[in-house]
């Protein structure tokens, strides 16, 4: 079966990805492993190990414990225009046979 063009793009109607992501029950089975395996003590050993390695400077212990206390920050863009003024965006639509296909 051809899944890719001569240009390296997939063939409409192929997928990039045969084998798909992994069903719903089959995640829910390595959570529960995962909950059934770390206790509440080694839970508080690793949260205690990070706040140490934070405070010593690790950056991947600080990123840790904020994502998981506070979440992933959103990313924001803030555009504006010349000292900081409104950006006025105009838009012109063309009626032309061309754009309607």
């Amino acid at each position: 079966m051809i899944t890719r063009q001569k240009d390296g793009k997939f063939v409409k109607g192929v997928s990039g990805n045969p084998n798909g992501r992994p069903r719903k029950e089959r995640e829910e089975r390595f959570y529960e492993v995962a909950v059934s395996a770390v206790t509440f003590k080694d839970w508080r050993e690793i949260i205690e190990r990070a706040i140490y390695q934070a405070k010593r400077g690790d950056t991947a212990a600080r990123k840790f414990l904020a994502d998981y206390l506070m979440g992933t920050p959103v990313q924001k863009t803030e555009i504006s225009g010349k000292d900081g003024d409104i950006v006025k965006i105009l838009v012109s639509l063309k009626d032309d046979e061309k754009l309607r296909d």
